[in-house]
């Protein structure tokens, strides 16, 4: 027997009883992103690795060790292109907004996307080498107002999926303004304590000292007597931030401030942001998260525009509902479609007679004796079963209950399922 073929390791496949979650918060986010006056993009599934090196930053993770590199096929052209799957969607929108003139356009732009990214990252619960994201990004706007707007949204993104107790933990990083001053500070105060920071935070702290302090390695005593951000924006940042924190207060959204928040990625500026389940914060990784990328398109070689946006994570989504105790909601009625005959076009052309009002209906193909096709769509998880008698007769049966009506319509069909 030939050995059998395993699915990548970091990844998974959803199977159909799986399914029913994922349905679920997909829909949430499309319809949110309908109530929300979002627009739809794609981007490919990947990107030239210049992309992500220059908009996420060469010491990143993402670029430093996370990078699924893509060549072509043997003896092509490209054969050993720098191309790399997609780690993250912001660079790949900015790179789009850029190359199709899309500045020419009213703004701001209000863009979003459900799709896979990728990162060759250490699988554990939560995080995959294979992860899907609900990406929300809006392109033109300066202001504090779309800020507060995009973490209220992310925010009653998890309200809506069910999970009720979500907190915002946001920070701002300063901008080209202030920022320097702030990564001086963080030098200096790192290199009195080098002899207690990880490998990467040693190497890493003269080339981005802001990393240091996402290093989920750092001791807490160091983290805490780090220098704070905060203190060092200049009146531009600082009155931004303000603005944000009041715009929350009026909102109502939940949120705590967190000096030690910089994001992973070197294009953020000003505020940033991330989600956690309250409480449970030291005990899994961030739901989804995001912040403001003013220099981002200038940086890839576009026209200075400023821009915010977040990527919110499926799959922790659904892992932390699973956590919560939360069930998918009820979904339609399945109607089955069964003979005790042999006329299978009679038991077809009555599914899509069903189907063509918007009843869900699974027929049943076989020549198998009744009782076996009614126990059959009972495990299928049909409520009904439609019963098409030898002499075309028709008999609906609620396999809940038992129950029974013989020589019924169509329209009674449909009226006793959607009663």
């Amino acid at each position: 027997m030939a050995k059998t073929i395993s699915a990548p390791r970091g990844t998974r496949d959803l199977l159909p009883e799986e399914t029913a979650a994922w349905s679920h918060v997909e829909a949430v986010a499309r319809d949110l992103s309908r109530r929300y006056a979002l627009e739809r993009i794609e981007i490919p599934l990947f990107e030239r690795v210049e992309l992500f090196a220059r908009g996420l930053g060469e010491s990143s993770d993402a670029v430093e060790k996370e990078m699924f590199r893509v060549a072509g096929a043997k003896g092509s052209e490209e054969e050993a292109a720098p191309w790399a799957l997609r780690p993250e969607p912001t660079a790949g929108i900015a790179r789009a907004f850029i190359e199709h003139g899309m500045h020419v356009r009213p703004g701001p732009l209000r863009l979003t996307m459900i799709g896979p990214m990728f990162r060759y990252d250490r699988p554990q619960a939560g995080r995959y080498r294979q992860f899907v994201q609900w990406d929300v990004e809006v392109i033109g706007d300066a202001g504090p107002a779309v800020d507060a707007e995009l973490i209220e949204l992310g925010h009653r993104f998890y309200a809506e999926a069910g999970l009720r107790d979500v907190v915002a933990r946001i920070n701002s990083i300063g901008d080209s303004t202030c920022r320097p001053a702030y990564r001086d500070a963080l030098i200096a105060y790192f290199s009195e304590h080098a002899g207690r920071l990880g490998p990467d935070s040693a190497r890493r702290l003269h080339v981005n000292p802001l990393r240091v302090l996402d290093d989920k390695t750092l001791p807490d005593d160091l983290a805490a007597g780090a220098p704070r951000g905060i203190d060092h924006l200049c009146d531009a940042c600082r009155e931004h931030f303000d603005g944000l924190r009041g715009l929350l207060d009026a909102l109502g959204v939940r949120y705590e401030v967190d000096h030690r928040l910089v994001r992973g990625l070197d294009y953020y500026t000003r505020t940033a942001f991330e989600y956690y389940v309250a409480g449970r914060e030291g005990q899994q990784q961030a739901l989804g998260g995001g912040g403001r990328y003013d220099g981002l398109i200038e940086l890839l070689g576009g026209r200075p525009t400023p821009g915010i946006g977040f990527g919110l994570g499926l799959d922790r989504t659904i892992l932390a509902l699973e956590e919560a105790g939360w069930t998918p909601p009820a979904g339609q009625a399945l109607v089955a479609v069964l003979g005790a005959g042999d006329d299978h076009g009679r038991r077809l052309a009555i599914a899509a007679e069903l189907r063509a009002t918007g009843i869900a209906v699974r027929p049943d193909g076989s020549t198998r004796k009744l009782g076996k096709q009614i126990e059959s769509a009972a495990k299928a998880g049909a409520a009904w079963a439609l019963i098409v008698g030898e002499d075309g007769a028709l008999a609906l049966r609620d396999l809940e209950r038992g129950e029974q009506r013989d020589s019924v319509t169509l329209g009674e069909v449909r009226a006793a399922i959607s009663g």
